[in-house]
């Protein structure tokens, strides 16, 4: 078998990156496997990316490395930290199957997830990865819950004693989200000479925020394009302006544009209302702070054991600012502005709701402090030919929201009826009495802690059993407990005690948090067997048993087979069941406010039909309706079956190719309907509907529950491909490396036994997010002497975009009542990066680079829902454009 051959075997690995494989025959435990076994043997689909790739690649962190992989599509992106519910976080998802359904481990060991879900890849530092190994087939029955869709495995430097200091910057051609980065890490002792080894790893970055207005293309809400031959305009605003528009009888109606016959500035009028174009005043990229600490110390107890002691410490500060607050306020028509109410045309003698904007109190603010600690013991060896590990691990994650921007609702409500704060003026004139009267009602401090830990102890031990036509067959056993708690613990300002009386929340809150508690413990038990029949076929089988104390039992198997019947060929197969466990948020956490759909809905008979069996009435016309989530200790464990099969060839050195078919279906899918899908078919959802009570009206009105509930099934096919290419060049040795991935389906069932939605290349409407057909990178790599050029090409596949409402207009801006819904074909998209670098000598490089070399900006999308900028989907997209680099490392 060839060199290149057997690292393929692990899965799409960079030879591009690698050295040449020595003849070296220790034995390592692949992700994937229990067994040790000599690295490349595995059977199974594993991707690696060395250390030397990643540093080519001019990524920054550990995010933008893994959602730069083809098989990496979905999970939450540090966008969403812009009112998309992210919480500052980023998560990993493999084939698009979500952050909860993939497991990702430190050096085998499984990390923390925020309440025993997905987990936030910010704690890892970049600094101190050797190596990533991406498993892209399931794996239950090797880990348990959470594998369904794939492993990532972060392996750190070990009994190193390298030195390296590095320093980095990232400077976009245009104003916003610069950043700067700085490594260090460094290793003492030699374990087989001194018996002991220290590593330590540290890591500091900064970035700075983009604002929506600071790029073209997301500076608005209201854009206009060419569509079909003519020019359309597309519009989300927030009904909830400044000047305020008075609820007349269900329809909002501005006093200013009665008064001036126009809106105000940043407002668009449709009919009598003047709506607000909140995304001009948001962020579209998050600034991030973020600082990572990772220490290992090992010490060997002899020729077999080795005690190993590891802590990760990581604290990440990121905020997201959105539009000022928006929510009802009550006017008086005696009161002091009971004129304006008169100019729309409001009548009663009871106050008047307005939809209001507290503009000069400045934008939104949510601060999120992220802050976890690990640390794990661990003792390996061998004995009586057995080779063991065992480990003890707690890890702990906190997580912080502070707030700024939001006055309380009952005090702001008072400020009004006193006539000293006036809701029907522009921007910039309020008195100064006003202005000091809200600094004194402004919500400040912690608004929300949730802590989470995990409790882990795992052992495992496997040896060679009896000899087979291959070769040793190998047998590993092992077991796990894992015990997740979290602690929800909202301020009194939260929970709705907050505020000058003791009985207040932030302004626009519709309902207050609950506090809440929740634990999960798990043991599981494996036993996993190679049996190598031939020299040329292997055969590896495996089965777990897991128990999820009060919440579910799942016994789950996997067998899989490795067969090369020439030196430069194999076909490698896998088939298994798995299972996800639901997190102790989906489970328990109380019901609560969400905010606001992305969009009004009109009142359609079934809504109103709906609003009335539950002794509730429609929103207005033009309002949005506020969203509930919570958990659902009804729900059942997701269940699902997979199999792949794949081949690797090289035929020659030069040349390596493979590929992996891959299926995956699950059943009783977690998740929430889509608004969207919702408000269009009532009846076909019953049990997602509930009454919210307006605090300052006191009105019953329809809401929408999108708590987490069992759904139906789902379906994803795809094949990853992977292509290398090694050329000697009259200019030095270039490597090309094609990684690929191709969506054949991704269905979804909302109701179980009812019609499945795709959303390969559609943003379907009924999920709310879409799959690339294909997604991929071409990496070259030029080599010679000092110098070292590399030139990626990522691409990703067009998709219909989410539908979106359009207005006509003529050649003169005229609107011409050529109003309709469209969906727009989202071109594909391409980016160029390119680094250069140079080896002044063995110790010092630099290294300059562009990203996005051509600025290719973002394709306009009329998505609405998740984060509030708009003008794009930032959730596939960068914002930022080209983007310069340098970067400079010393090796001691």
């Amino acid at each position: 078998m060839s060199r290149g051959l057997m690292l393929a075997f692990g899965g799409s690995v960079a030879l591009a990156a690698l050295p040449a494989l020595a003849q070296d025959t220790q034995r390592i435990e692949i992700t994937g496997s229990a067994i040790k076994r000599i690295d490349g043997e595995s059977a199974l689909p594993v991707q690696v990316i060395k250390r030397e790739e990643i540093e080519r690649s001019g990524v920054t962190s550990v995010v933008e490395l893994l959602q730069n992989l083809s098989s990496v599509q979905g999970g939450v992106v540090e966008g969403d930290t812009i009112g998309g519910g992210g919480g500052g976080q980023a998560t990993v998802s493999i084939h698009n199957m979500g952050g909860d359904r993939t497991l990702v481990l430190l050096n085998g060991r499984r990390l923390i997830g925020e309440a025993g879900g997905a987990v936030d890849l910010s704690m890892v530092p970049l600094s101190i990865i050797e190596r990533v190994e991406v498993l892209t087939d399931g794996a239950s029955a090797l880990y348990g819950s959470d594998a369904v869709a794939g492993v990532v495995n972060f392996i750190t430097k070990r009994n190193s004693r390298d030195g390296n200091i590095t320093l980095s910057a990232s400077k976009p051609e245009k104003s916003g989200g610069e950043e700067y980065n700085a490594y260090l890490s460094k290793g003492f002792g030699d374990l087989q000479k001194d018996g002991f080894n220290a590593t330590f790893g540290l890591s500091v970055d900064k970035r700075k925020a983009l604002r929506a207005s600071q790029r073209d293309f997301s500076k608005s809400g209201v854009i206009n394009f060419q569509h079909e031959g003519g020019t359309v305009e597309w519009f989300n605003g927030s009904p909830s302006g400044i000047p305020g528009n008075v609820n007349v009888n269900g329809v909002l109606r501005s006093p200013y544009l009665v008064e001036n016959g126009e809106c105000p500035p940043m407002h668009v009028q449709d009919g009598p209302t003047c709506y607000f174009d909140y995304a001009s005043t948001v962020e579209a990229f998050p600034d991030r702070e973020r600082s990572n600490i990772f220490a290992s110390l090992q010490k060997s107890l002899g020729a077999d054991h080795t005690l190993s002691l590891d802590v990760l410490l990581g604290k990440t500060m990121s905020s997201g600012k959105i539009a000022p607050a928006p929510g009802g306020v009550l006017v008086d028509p005696a009161g002091p502005f009971g004129s304006y109410l008169a100019l729309v045309g409001y009548t009663r003698t009871t106050p008047a709701t307005v939809n209001y904007r507290a503009f000069d109190l400045g934008n939104r603010d949510s601060e999120f402090d992220r802050d976890t600690k690990a640390v794990w013991l661990s003792l390996d060896g061998n004995v009586a030919g057995w080779d063991y590990s065992a480990s003890l691990g707690y890890q702990k994650a906190k997580v912080e929201e502070s707030n700024s921007g939001y006055p309380y609702g009952r005090a702001f409500g008072q400020l009004l009826r006193s006539g000293i704060w006036n809701p029907f003026v522009l921007p910039g004139n309020q008195s100064q009495e006003a202005l000091d009267a809200a600094k004194a009602i402004m919500v400040s401090g912690i608004y929300d802690t949730e802590t989470s830990k995990m409790t882990t102890l795992d052992a495992r031990a496997s040896r060679d059993l009896f000899k087979l036509g291959g070769g040793s067959a190998a047998l590993a056993l092992g077991g796990s407990y894992v015990e997740d708690k979290v602690s929800s613990s909202p301020s009194l300002t939260a929970q709705g005690l907050g505020g000058p009386g003791g009985d207040d929340s932030r302004f626009g809150d519709a309902q207050a948090a609950v506090p809440y508690s929740a634990t999960r413990k798990a043991l599981g038990v494996f036993a996993e067997m190679v049996m190598p029949f031939t020299k040329q076929l292997e055969v590896t089988a495996g089965l777990r048993y897991d128990d999820y104390k009060d919440i579910a039992s799942a016994v789950n198997g996997k067998v899989s087979f490795r067969y090369q019947p020439t030196t430069s060929f194999l076909i490698r197969g896998s088939a298994g069941t798995g299972f996800r466990a639901p997190t102790l948020r989906q489970l328990y956490r109380p019901l609560q406010d969400f905010g606001v759909t992305a969009q009004p809905y009109a009142c359609s008979a079934e809504m109103a039909e709906m609003a009335a069996s539950l002794g509730a009435a429609c929103q207005g016309a033009t309002l949005q309706y506020n969203v509930f989530t919570g958990g659902n200790a009804k729900i059942q464990p997701e269940e699902s079956k997979q199999a792949t099969l794949g081949f690797r060839l090289e035929p020659t050195p030069a040349f390596s190719f493979g590929a992996d078919l891959w299926w995956v279906g699950i059943d009783k899918t977690f998740g929430s309907v889509d608004e969207n899908e919702a408000f269009n078919n009532v009846f076909k959802y019953p049990s997602l509907w509930l009454v919210y009570t307006d605090p300052v009206t006191g009105d019953k009105l329809l809401a929408y529950n999108a708590s987490t509930t069992n759904l139906g099934k789902s379906f994803s096919t795809g094949v990853d491909v992977d292509v290398t290419g090694r050329f000697d060049t009259g200019i030095g040795k270039l490597v090309s490396n094609l990684r690929l991935t191709y969506m054949i389906r991704d269905t979804f069932q909302l109701v179980p036994g009812q019609e499945y939605y795709s959303t390969v290349g559609d943003n379907n409407p009924a999920i709310g997010s879409q799959t690339f057909r294909w997604k991929g990178t071409l990496g070259n790599t030029l080599a010679s002497g000092r110098w070292a050029h590399t030139l990626n090409i990522n691409f990703q596949s067009g998709y219909k975009d989410f539908p979106g409402y359009v207005y006509g207009k003529d050649a003169d801006g005229s609107y011409n009542g050529d109003d309709r819904e469209i969906r727009l074909n989202v071109k594909d998209f391409y980016t160029v990066d390119w680094q250069t670098e140079f080896n002044m000598n063995k110790a010092l490089k630099f290294a300059v680079g562009v990203k996005n070399l051509f600025n290719e900006k973002p394709p306009l999308s009329l998505r609405s829902n998740g984060g509030h900028m708009l003008g794009f989907d930032y959730r596939y997209f960068n914002p930022l454009g080209r983007t310069f680099q340098a970067k400079v490392s010393y090796d001691f």
